[in-house]
């Protein structure tokens, strides 16, 4: 067994292929004419946005909006996906001086989507137009309402769809059944980022201007795009790469500042957005309000301190609860093949993450919850192949008074009166369609690495597959029969471990993020196998090649 307790599969051992060919058929580039769509995919190859069913009638409504001075509200939500799409869209508006206004509900007084009163409020207020982003496909009676009060709604969104639609002015969703769109894995920013790719030239002019824009809002769209965990392939990687290269251009105030405080300097990757900038975006919405985050990518670098606070805050508090929810499931009899847990104390904009680390810990599918007076607040998140967002539409969508999600993560509010039957359907269900030996830790490994591969040029290599996320994760490979030489504790808490690597008459540095509490497991005298990322450590002008461990175990 390894440190981490797990399994450990190596998806190429052809001995005949080098490590940099065994990379690329793992990721189905076999062929020159694929590698070269990979590797050099341009911008022109985006999909054409009008491809979206209704993509034209949402474009020429908004258009008609802003042509008579109508008042448009943008309705999003509060995670780096919603609000990035909501910045997205309200920004355009804004330049091109429309009437223009934006809602993004509070994730503990609203929960997710519209709302009747939000509908209501818009009425008094004069809408005439509700564009949602990344939310509203889910919405049939809030949609319904907005007809009866004469609000057209413009939905765009890339949830699931579920079987009955809202009767919406416009529905810009890939996943309809009979949408044409290609990629039905944008994110939510994504189909926003399409949208103004259609609108920006009605009201721009010249078209390098066009460029400029779109150009500069595509760092946007990637925040969203990686935070949300989208596949990084094909438009998506596209969209991705480009994204990244207009973070890194610095021409956003707001994530200049946030990148500064956050510590980052130089190179801008998806493990940039998913480590530093994504945590801090999201930090406001799970602990205040999201209009932090909205006004800081609007330009408003004072609020930078503000979302550093709420993050160090949002650190320390679910430390504090995951810990609580691995007690209570170490005190359940067995593990349950779905883990339900609940605690009153539990902040609702900390349930995925404690979700997420349960289902990390335990292996089984989670779903987390807060009590509150009249209700439960639920958010899930799954593993593997397990669809947790389909197998609760199908056992409990009509226990739920709001509920939608994506295949591995989902959020609901369940009210109080039918918990009982939730918890006993699910956990029924569960029972006769989940097998809990498929979720059995597993580390997927890329192939074995010759220690003659070991160099800069592999290095170099592994960089060009970039940007790494869900659908193309960094490779990891294994180095066998090594000696791990004097160990050293780093970080404030030793909680690190730092060794050279002994390979044959050769040596490499590697650096054990978290293995701090493993260190009493080495044995200096043994052999073993380390599974590991390959990098270039940059410090102050020198650059070295270091193996960042993911995982170890004795050499057999």
């Amino acid at each position: 067994m390894s440190f981490i307790g797990k399994k450990w599969v190596v998806q190429n051992q052809d001995k005949d292929l080098d490590v940099v060919t065994k990379l690329l058929h793992n990721r189905d580039l076999d062929t020159e004419e694929k590698q070269r769509l990979f590797f050099e995919g341009e911008l022109e190859s985006l999909h054409d946005p009008f491809l979206f069913k209704d993509m034209k009638k949402a474009a020429d409504r908004i258009q008609e909006a802003v042509n008579n001075e109508e008042k448009i509200m943008v309705f999003g939500d509060y995670d780096v996906d919603g609000i990035t799409s909501t910045v997205i869209v309200y920004d355009l508006l804004k330049r091109i001086g429309a009437d223009a206004h934006y809602m993004i509900p509070n994730r503990e007084n609203d929960g997710y989507g519209l709302k009747d009163y939000f509908i209501k409020k818009f009425k008094e207020d004069g809408v005439n137009l509700i564009i949602t982003v990344d939310c509203g496909v889910a919405n049939v009676n809030e949609v319904d309402l907005a007809n009866e009060l004469g609000i057209d709604v413009v939905i765009t969104d890339h949830h699931d769809v579920p079987d009955e639609l809202p009767k919406a002015y416009a529905i810009v969703n890939a996943k309809q059944k009979d949408c044409p769109y290609p990629n039905k894995d944008l994110s939510g920013s994504g189909v926003a980022y399409k949208l103004i790719r259609v609108l920006v030239p009605y009201f721009f002019e010249a078209p390098e201007d066009v460029n400029e824009y779109l150009n500069n809002q595509l760092g946007l769209a990637t925040l969203g795009l990686v935070a949300d965990c989208m596949p990084l392939t094909g438009e998506n990687r596209i969209l991705t790469k480009y994204g990244l290269k207009s973070l890194e251009s610095g021409k956003n105030p707001g994530i200049v500042a946030l990148m500064k405080s956050a510590g980052v300097q130089g190179k801008v990757t998806s493990t940039t957005i998913g480590f530093y900038l994504g945590p801090r975006i999201n930090a406001a919405g799970r602990l205040d309000t999201a209009d932090h985050a909205f006004q800081l990518l609007l330009g408003d670098v004072e609020k930078v301190t503000t979302l550093s606070k709420l993050n160090s805050e949002r650190q320390r508090v679910v430390e504090k609860f995951v810990n609580e929810a691995k007690g209570y499931v170490e005190q359940k009899d067995g593990l349950p093949n779905i883990i339900l847990i609940s605690d009153s104390k539990w902040h609702v904009g900390t349930l995925g993450l404690i979700a997420g680390k349960v289902c990390d810990l335990f292996h089984r599918p989670t779903i987390a919850m807060q009590e509150r007076d009249d209700e439960y607040v639920g958010s899930c998140r799954s593993l593997n192949d397990f669809d947790i967002t389909a197998f609760l539409r199908k056992e409990t969508d009509d226990l739920f008074s709001a509920f939608g999600g994506h295949k591995l993560a989902g959020g609901f509010t369940l009210p109080k009166k039918n918990y009982d039957e939730f918890v006993k359907r699910v956990t029924t269900a569960s029972k006769n369609c989940l097998n809990p030996d498929d979720f059995h830790g597993t580390l997927e490994i890329d192939c074995e690495i010759a220690p003659h591969e070991l160099n800069y040029e592999t290095s170099n290599h592994i960089n060009k597959l970039e940007p790494f996320g869900n659908g193309n994760p960094e490779p990891t490979l294994v180095l066998k029969n090594t000696k791990i030489l004097s160990i050293k504790q780093v970080g404030s808490k030793g909680e690190h471990l730092q060794f050279p690597v002994q390979y044959g008459d050769q040596m490499v540095q590697a650096i054990a993020f978290r293995f701090g509490e493993h260190l009493d497991k080495i044995d200096q005298d043994k052999n073993y196998d380390i599974a590991f990322n390959l990098e270039i450590n940059e410090w102050k002008g020198y650059r070295k090649l270091q193996m960042r461990v993911v995982d170890l175990k004795q050499s057999n």
